[in-house]
Parts: structure tokens; C-alpha cells; sequence
């Protein structure tokens, strides 16, 4: 190019073009839609992978051709919705039945008056879903209170889980089950568990969970049922009554607060595994007038039983209702015991011996026991009337032990009382083969010389492997 001036200017070389940023074999597009010219199957499997209903509506925004797609969806996902949008959604899905179905409202959204729910419900019901996922949170001064939900039919799903919180349910009016439903999992604060598991005749997995109710029949449980092979119960209020009766039951997990005349009965000949754990928030049953239970866990794997039993020392002054016996002889058989005694900050050390031998005589078929003792800042021995030694003829007793081979206690402080434990358990165990013995923190022990006798025991039983350690000082 000439200027005016003369002078001539050189163009610069054009550059060259770009390299395109596909990797080797992605052809460069040519701006065409591709994907919305495949076959509607495919395009519900590219909805379906994105698990969520609303993601799968924000679609029809694309093209023409993904406008409504998402209502001929056969599973389909309503999470963190308001009831209003939850309701519109439900309206515009096609009349096919479903395959899943979930419907979440959460409770920042919680709903204002129970007729939405039950309205949901029933707008959930007329999918036909096979597998339902329901969950809801009302607000928390709903005037309604404890309102209940009917249950509608559902008699294509073969999985259902409802989560109503603090309001309960009731199964569908009149004689209607659910035929096909094999999983079950319900939480409420209350629903009549033998009319619901009645209403299904193919139950095999059944879960419930029970929130505060005032109504005193909610804290009542009963599974009479010939197909459950899987069962839990979460009780977050107080038990009143647990009946079970299952024939066919392989595992059974029990988590609840007991009141104070509860009672249970459990049937299940083929169980194996099971998880039972039991609190005692009202210091009823215990043994003599100190000796407090504050929770059982029993735990079962392979036709093992563990028993771990928390016991307090407490300064009550009258019996307990109900004894440690009583509530040992509700439970499956176990082998293997495990007692951890807490004793209330005083000044006295306290003897374990009594309370001891009293459940050996219950649990007289355990293979092993072990002990672990807490007890804090002692000073001097308990007074020989103490009730801890009661009854005084604890040390006579003749206890038959014959398949202790393992015994372990923990914290012990090597006095008269503890002495005499250990040859109560010399004396009643023939096959013993282990006896481990973890004396308490330097801190607090005895002197080598208080703890002879010990050492004596053990070398006159040679029979048995016998060891002693002394536990750290705790700070």
C-alpha cells in the first residue's frame, strides 16, 4: 500500500487459523443441535441420568424438542420443593405408572395445614409408583398437632419410605394391602404396626422410627408377621410394650428408651444377627438399694452373643422396681458379658463383689466376662454394713461356671473385696484359662504388700494363664 507521502507500507501476513481445541478425532461442530435429533428413548436415558426432575424440566428450555420431555419420565426426583411446586410437578407427569418416585420437602419449605400433604399423597398415589420415597416437615406450631395421614393404595410399589415426623399414620380404609411391598420403612410418631404389617402379605424388610407422641399407644410395638427376614425399631420415646413374633426373622436391630413397666417378648428361631441396645432413664432396675442399670447393648454375629451391661452406684435408698434378672431374661442367650461399673465421685472405694457374683448366678452360662471399673478419688474403704456388700454371704456362694474360660477385670485396687472375687471365681470356673487382672492407677493402688494375696492366688493355679498389670497414672 502507497501513502500519500510516497512511501509504501507493508501489509502484515494474515494469521494463520487458530487450532481448534477438540481433541484429535472430534470433528469441529457445525452449530447444529445433533442431540435433539435422537430418538425420544434416548433422550428420557440423558433425563434420567441427571436424578432430578427439575434439572430434567429446565430442559425444555433448550429446543421445542425437549419442551415436556421430562414428563414421560419413568423415574423421577422432587427434592427441595415448595408443596405449590411439588403439586404443579406431580399434575404434569404423564399417565404412565412409575417406576420411582421421590418426593422431598424440606423445612425451610415446610407446609403450612396437613391437607397439602395428604393431598401430595394422594397425587403420588395416582402415579403408581414402585418404589416411593415420601418425606415432609409441617411447621412447628401447626394447630393441627399429632394429625393423622390415611395411607392411600399403592398397589403396583414393592418399596416404600415415608418420613412424617411428628404427625401419624394410618393404613388405607377398609381391607386394602399393599400386595406387592417387600420393603418398608416408616417414621412417624405413631401407627398401629399389626394392622399395617398385616396389610402386607410380602413384607421381608420393615423399618420404623417413633417420635415423641402424647398419645400413650404410640410407644407400643407389634410385628406378628410370617415373611419379615429384616427388621429395626427406633424408639425416641419411651417403650411401653415390644412384641415380636417372626419366624422366618435372619436380623433384628432394637433401639429404645425403656419406661418403667415395659415389657417385651421376642420370638424369632432363625435370628442371627441382631443389635439390641435398651436405655433406663428412670433408675428402676438394678440390684440392692445402690446399684443402678443405665443401658444394656446386645450385640449378635454369627451365633456369638456380647452382653455389655452400664452400671451406676447411686445414692438411692429404696429397690428398684424391676431387678437385673428380670430384664437379662428377656433377651437371647449370650456368651460373652461385659460390665462397666461407674461408681458416684465420692470418697469411699466400693466393692464390686456382690453385685458381681449376683449376675454371674444369672448369666451362668457366659464364656467370658470381663469387668471394667470406674471410680474416683479414693480415699479410704466403705464401711463394712455398707450395702455394696450385700448380701454378706456372696463370698460362700457356689456358682456353677462351667464354660468360663476367659475372665478380665479392670480397675481393680486389690482389696479384701476384690481378693475374695476372684476366688469366688477360682472356685466356680474349673475350665478357666485366662484370668487378666488391670490393677487401677498407681495414684490410688495399694502396696505390693496389699496385693500378695493376688499373686498367691494366681501361682496356686497354674493351670489357668494368669496375668497383672498396673494401669497408667491418669495425668
Amino acid at each position: 500500500m502507497e501513502l500519500r507521502s510516497g512511501r509504501l507500507v507493508r501489509s502484515l501476513p494474515t494469521p494463520p487459523p487458530r487450532p481448534s481445541r477438540r481433541p484429535p478425532g472430534f470433528p469441529d461442530g457445525d452449530g447444529s443441535d445433533r442431540i435433539s435429533a435422537l430418538p425420544d428413548e434416548m433422550l428420557l436415558e440423558i433425563l434420567g441420568r441427571l436424578r432430578c426432575a427439575r434439572a430434567a424440566a429446565h430442559t425444555s428450555g433448550l429446543s421445542r424438542r425437549w419442551r415436556g420431555l421430562w414428563r414421560h419420565l419413568r423415574e423421577l426426583s422432587f427434592r427441595d420443593m415448595s408443596a405449590d411446586a411439588a403439586d404443579a410437578a406431580l399434575g404434569q407427569v404423564a399417565g404412565q405408572a412409575l417406576s420411582f418416585l421421590e418426593v422431598d420437602i424440606p423445612y425451610k419449605h415446610r407446609v403450612p395445614e396437613p391437607a397439602r400433604v395428604s393431598a401430595l399423597l394422594h397425587a403420588a398415589a395416582r402415579l403408581a409408583p414402585a418404589d416411593l420415597v415420601f418425606s415432609f416437615s409441617l411447621r412447628a406450631n401447626c394447630k393441627y398437632g399429632n394429625f393423622p395421614f390415611e395411607i392411600p393404595s399403592f398397589q403396583r410399589a414393592t418399596s416404600i419410605k415415608l418420613r412424617v415426623r411428628n404427625h401419624y399414620l394410618i393404613p388405607p380404609a377398609g381391607a386394602v394391602e399393599f400386595p406387592l411391598l417387600e420393603k418398608l420403612s416408616v417414621a412417624c410418631s405413631r401407627i398401629d404396626t399389626a394392622e399395617l404389617v398385616r396389610r402386607c402379605p410380602r413384607l421381608r424388610v420393615f423399618e420404623i422410627q417413633f417420635y415423641p407422641s402424647r398419645d400413650v399407644a404410640a410407644n407400643r410395638i407389634k410385628v406378628h408377621s410370617p415373611t419379615i427376614e429384616d427388621l429395626a425399631v427406633d424408639i425416641y420415646v419411651q417403650l411401653d410394650r415390644l412384641d415380636i413374633i417372626a419366624p422366618v426373622l435372619k436380623r433384628f436391630s432394637l433401639r429404645v428408651n425403656m419406661a418403667k413397666d415395659s415389657t417385651v417378648s421376642f420370638s424369632a428361631p432363625m435370628v442371627e444377627n441382631i443389635y439390641w441396645f435398651c436405655s433406663f432413664q428412670d433408675n428402676n432396675v438394678g440390684f440392692g438399694e445402690k446399684w443402678r442399670l443405665s443401658r444394656l447393648k446386645l450385640v449378635m454375629e454369627e451365633n456369638v452373643g456380647v452382653l455389655h451391661m452400664l452400671i451406676y452406684w447411686k445414692g438411692y435408698d429404696v429397690l428398684p422396681d424391676r431387678t437385673f434378672s428380670q430384664e437379662i431374661a428377656q433377651l437371647l442367650a449370650f456368651s460373652v458379658l461385659e460390665l462397666e461399673l461407674e461408681l458416684d465421685l465420692q470418697s469411699k472405694i466400693h466393692g464390686i463383689g456382690a453385685l458381681v457374683s449376683h449376675l454371674l448366678g444369672v448369666c451362668s452360662s457366659i464364656r467370658r466376662l470381663k469387668v471394667d471399673i470406674r471410680q474416683y478419688y479414693w480415699h479410704t474403704e466403705c464401711s463394712p454394713n455398707c450395702p455394696c456388700h450385700q448380701p454378706q454371704n456372696w463370698r460362700n456362694e457356689i456358682i456353677s461356671l462351667k464354660a468360663l474360660e476367659e475372665v478380665e477385670l479392670t480397675g481393680c485396687d486389690g482389696t479384701e473385696n476384690d481378693v475374695d472375687l476372684l476366688k469366688l471365681l477360682f472356685r466356680c470356673a474349673p475350665l478357666m484359662k485366662s484370668m487378666t487382672v488391670v490393677l487401677a492407677p498407681e495414684s490410688s493402688l495399694p502396696t505390693d504388700q496389699d496385693c500378695e494375696e493376688i499373686y498367691s492366688m494366681f501361682e496356686a493355679n497354674p493351670q489357668v494363664k494368669c496375668s497383672v498389670y498396673r494401669s497408667p497414672s491418669k495425668g
